[in-house]
């Protein structure tokens, strides 16, 4: 033991009268901060805790009963009383000796209890947290008609232990981070040791040691602390993320790391190609033709959500020639005397829609489909018969929006949304010609993409493990 280190905390720690002012100039008029004196055996102490991460029951149950039960020992010096309780009354509990102040605060927040004996330059905290949390339900944003039903919570406690019961195997490993300066928010990484690529999990190590943030409440703040830094800008996401057990469990068997934040219900997966933004966890679960048939749709829909807009507005402004005589006559007749081009027409639909997204997304949600259906149906309806819109503007437009939605994970979702909206520009401009050159800017970035040094269309080329650094 430093004596050094005794020495100092025994200036601080060396009456309780000390040890209150302490917790005073550190917590400040804070109402959570209970300073209870008790006895700890034969001596005074106090027993410092914060009600709001604990309860009362559990502090009485738990901890001074235990202290109460040490005044029948024989008299014992204040070190073998700290002893004592140390390896005898709570060695069943998590609890550390600490030697300051600092340490011991740091620890209350955190939801330890602080042990004080006058005079003794020495503190156990103990583990006293019990916060209520929200139960293990159904997923909301990825759900599958046949599968597991359980979905991540806010607490790591809680994810980690539902990782663990999908995994009787001692290969299982949990890395704890903490982030935040202002937050201390503690963030876990999950694996499988020896199945994942060492250097991948020593980049991740980094990536999180080097992470300086202010606060951390939900695993997307730092999604952009792990993107890999590819040859340029990154417009498709690199890191999935799912609230589903099930799921992140077969992304651990295929050599993937989770990372798991406390305070958030989603769990982040690294490294991540293009395919598994595609991956539903009940293609598994289901004949291997309809899982497969299943997938290569939202593939095709994904293909939908980019082009279809972009291609409408082509053929019909530039290249009638391509759509057959009575379509296009049936085109021409619904277009007549509507006052915009296709290009602005189109627009106008998809910028509508996505305000009624975006509203039936943060209105309450007993209102919000509500007015997301109704919305849409009224607009569609009002903006068809008032002549500024026509009804196969509205086919397109709603088939569009459809597509988009197919893939399972909802950020992928939104990044197809933003290349659309340039195809439609580049579409409007110079017709196919303009349609084309995006579909080949959009290869070319996506073949560039790395996550963590494996190429993000790995399953279309042969992913060479030489070249991954």
């Amino acid at each position: 033991m430093n004596t050094d280190n005794l020495t100092t905390a025994g200036e601080e720690l060396s009456s309780l009268e000390k040890v209150k002012q302490g917790l005073k100039d550190i917590f400040g008029q804070t109402t959570d901060l209970a300073v209870v004196s008790v006895h700890v055996g034969q001596y005074e102490g106090l027993l410092c805790y914060l009600t709001t991460m604990t309860s009362t029951d559990f502090i009485t149950g738990k901890i001074v009963k235990e202290l109460s039960l040490s005044e029948d020992k024989e008299q014992l010096s204040k070190e073998e009383t700290f002893r004592e309780l140390e390896d005898c009354h709570f060695s069943g509990l998590k609890h550390e000796t600490l030697q300051n102040m600092e340490d011991s605060s740091n620890k209350m927040v955190l939801g330890y209890a602080a042990i004080f004996v006058d005079g003794l330059p020495l503190v156990l905290a103990v583990d006293v947290r019990s916060l209520s949390s929200r139960s293990v339900e159904e997923p909301t944003s990825q759900n599958v008609v046949r599968g597991p039903k359980e979905g991540f919570t806010e607490s790591a406690d809680t994810n980690m232990s539902l990782i663990r019961r999908r995994f009787n195997n001692v290969k299982l490993r949990f890395e704890k981070f903490e982030l935040g300066y202002m937050t201390h928010t503690a963030v876990y990484i999950a694996y499988l040791d020896g199945e994942v690529e060492e250097h991948i999990l020593e980049q991740v190590r980094e990536r999180l040691n080097s992470a300086y943030i202010d606060s951390l409440f939900d695993s997307g703040r730092i999604e952009d602390l792990l993107h890999s830094k590819g040859k340029s800008m990154q417009l498709f996401p690199t890191i999935c993320n799912s609230e589903r057990p099930d799921a992140v469990c077969s992304y651990m068997i295929n050599k993937r790391i989770a990372v798991i934040v406390d305070g958030s219900p989603f769990v982040l997966i690294v490294p991540s190609i293009f395919t598994d933004f595609f991956k539903s966890p009940e293609d598994e679960y289901q004949w291997f033709v309809i899982g497969s048939f299943a997938r290569y749709l939202r593939y095709f829909a994904f293909i939908l959500s980019l082009i279809v807009p972009g291609l409408y507005i082509a053929v019909t402004s530039y290249h009638q020639e391509l759509i057959p005589s009575i379509l296009l006559t049936s085109i021409a007749a619904q277009r007549e005397g509507i006052p915009f081009p296709a290009g602005i027409e189109i627009l106008l639909m998809e910028i509508t829609f996505e305000i009624l997204r975006e509203a039936g997304t943060r209105m309450p949600r007993i209102v919000g489909q509500t007015i997301s259906i109704v919305g849409a149906l009224v607009l569609g309806e009002a903006a068809v018969q008032a002549g500024i819109v026509s009804n196969i503007n509205v086919i397109v437009v709603s088939l569009t929006a459809i597509s988009g939605f197919v893939a399972p994970i909802y950020t992928f979702g939104a990044k197809v949304r933003f290349f659309r909206f340039g195809m439609i520009i580049l579409s409007s401009l110079i017709g196919l010609y303009g349609l084309v050159l995006g579909c080949c800017l959009l290869m070319v970035q996506l073949t560039r993409i790395e996550s963590f040094g494996v190429p993000y269309l790995s399953l279309f080329s042969k992913w060479d493990k030489r070249r991954v650094t």
